[in-house]
Formats: structure tokens, C-alpha cells, sequence
């Protein structure tokens, strides 16, 4: 039994905007060396999601050593399980030409039976052969260095990672573009948006001044989790405040947090909320509707401003 061992997972976030293409060709980065993919075929069951890092990590080094019970490691050239074409991974089914030239079903639709290769005139066949290889290889998430556990079929690797919860967030800042990984959000806001952030200490109360026209604003705790005070205008009620974290790294950690809000002309007027934080990939300019803290327009002084009082609180999961 064979277990193909590789891993390409980064060891730093990457920085590029959502939008860009992943292409094999293109290589490591200056001074970066080469990674592999983990992937693992006909072997045991994978590691569940919230296991033990270092189980997760035992079982890949396993791998790695050969020393899983009746297995074999393999190296595979990761070029070899994509598309030649399109650079997506291979799905079935799978054409080749009388040369052995293999394309995708989506690029071989295409090509008007000349081949991309070869450039010969050519009748194409299924390649049942590889399409069987391809369907029997597991792989490692790109992102199990930042605690994604699974295991999934290569062909469907691309679209788990676009789901995944541990692949990066985009900043929310409009026009960034930044792509980043829980524990790397104050370097980036320290560097790139100083003043668009507040930080706070969990379970710690602290004021908010915010002006009614701004959608949202940043809050990064000690941690380096990123939160966002969200303000969704509810014409002609109020205003709507919730609180969404940009979850990405540790699951480890659940989190609540509660807002207070005094009416400016009356003090005796006070409103207050208790909930769970949403988690979010990143921020589409949705708003959660599971909880959220109406506060009336007349809570705001002439300024338009209001004052929130709020505190995050952060709890270890069982």
C-alpha cells in the first residue's frame, strides 16, 4: 500500500488579494525553499477536526518516516496532479491523446481535438489509469499549519480550502487587499492602518466613540484576534451593533462580548446586550442576525456621535 507524503503549506501568511490565481508554475517566493504536499493514499483515518495538534503533526511525520503499518512512502512531483492547461488540480474525467498528453475535461473540451502538447491531430481517450490514481490520493489542507486537521480528496482540495475556516482572512479596510492569518494582524495594522484600530485587554470594559455614519469598527485583542464592531443603520429605528471576529488559527477559544449603550439626554435610558461573537471568514458587508443591540437614534448626542460601552470576554472550549 502505497502513502504519497508531500506538504506545500507556508509557513508565513500569505499577503496576496483573495482574487489570485494559484498557479503551480510560479514557484516559491525569493529565498524561499520549496515545499511538498502531504497526501496520503488508502491509509488510515484522518485525524478529526479539534484533535491535538501534535497528533495531527505525529501522524504526518509518521508519514513522512515510512513507518505506518504496511504502507510505503512515495514522493510525487505535485506538478504531475494538475492540469497542464489551467493549473487546477486534476479532476476525472481525464483525456490524454495517442501521446499520452493528459488535459482536464473542462481544457480538453476546447482544444478541437488538437493537443496542447504534441500539437498532433488526435482522437482523445479517457485515461481510466490516472483518473483512478488521482481519486485514490488524500491530501493534507494547505492551512494545517494554522490547525486545519483534514484530510481531503485532492481533487477536491481547491474547493475545501476556499471554505476553510483556517485559510486567511482579507482585511477589512476597503481597498487593502491584505490577506493575513490570526497572530499576524498587529504587524500588518501597526504598519498599515495605525489609526483604524482599537486594541483591548478580554473581559475588560472600554468606551467607544463612534460616529453613526462608520459602518464598522476594528478591534484586535492581546491575542491577535481580529473583531468588528459592526453598525448597521435600521432607518427609521436606529442603529443595529453586533460584534464578528475574523476567525482564522486556534478554535480553541470561544467568545462573548457585551455592549451598553446611555442615552446622551436621558441617563436613566440604558440599553445593554449579551451575546456570542459570529464567526466570519471576512467581512462582506453582511450583518449577522442572530443577535444585536437596537439603539435608537435619540441615544446619540448633536454630534451624531455614540458612546458604547463595551467588553470581549474569551473563553477556552471543553
Amino acid at each position: 500500500m502505497a502513502k504519497f507524503s508531500l506538504d506545500d503549506a507556508d509557513e508565513d501568511p500569505p499577503v496576496a488579494s483573495g482574487g489570485e490565481k494559484r498557479k503551480r508554475d510560479d514557484g516559491p517566493a525569493d529565498g524561499e525553499p520549496p515545499r511538498a504536499r502531504n497526501l496520503a493514499v488508502a491509509g488510515p483515518e484522518p485525524a478529526v477536526p479539534g484533535e491535538e495538534a501534535t497528533g495531527r503533526l505525529g501522524l504526518v511525520e509518521e508519514m513522512a518516516n515510512g513507518e505506518v503499518e504496511g504502507g510505503l512512502n512515495v514522493q510525487i512531483d505535485p506538478d504531475m496532479l494538475d492540469c497542464s492547461i489551467c493549473f487546477e488540480s486534476l479532476r476525472p474525467p481525464l483525456y490524454q491523446c495517442q501521446h499520452g498528453h493528459v488535459a482536464c475535461f473542462s481544457c480538453w473540451s476546447r482544444l478541437s481535438n488538437k493537443c496542447h502538447v504534441c500539437s498532433c491531430d488526435a482522437n482523445f481517450a479517457r485515461n481510466i489509469a490516472l483518473e483512478k490514481i488521482v481519486e485514490s490520493i488524500k491530501s493534507s489542507c494547505s492551512y494545517s499549519k494554522w490547525g486545519c486537521c483534514k484530510f481531503i480528496n485532492y481533487a477536491q482540495r481547491d474547493t475545501h480550502e476556499e471554505a476553510c475556516l483556517f485559510a486567511p482572512s482579507v482585511c477589512p479596510i476597503s481597498g487593502c487587499g491584505y490577506r493575513g492569518f490570526t497572530g499576524h494582524w498587529s504587524r500588518h495594522f501597526l504598519t498599515s492602518h495605525s489609526s483604524d484600530v482599537m486594541r483591548f485587554i478580554y473581559s475588560q470594559r472600554f468606551d467607544v466613540n463612534l460616529e453613526v455614519s462608520v459602518p464598522f469598527l476594528v478591534l484586535l485583542g492581546e491575542d491577535d484576534h481580529l473583531f468588528l464592531l459592526l453598525n448597521n443603520s435600521m432607518t427609521p429605528f436606529g442603529h443595529a451593533f453586533s460584534v464578528v471576529c475574523l476567525r482564522t488559527g486556534n478554535l480553541n477559544w470561544k467568545f462573548y462580548y457585551e455592549i451598553e449603550a446611555t442615552s446622551r439626554k436621558k441617563p436613566e435610558n440604558r440599553l445593554q446586550l449579551k451575546a456570542s461573537v459570529t464567526n466570519t471568514k471576512q467581512w462582506t458587508s453582511l450583518y449577522p442576525a442572530e443577535a444585536f443591540l437596537l439603539v435608537p437614534y435619540d441615544f446619540c448626542n448633536s454630534s451624531n456621535i455614540l458612546v458604547l460601552n463595551i467588553s470581549i470576554e474569551r473563553c477556552t472550549v471543553v
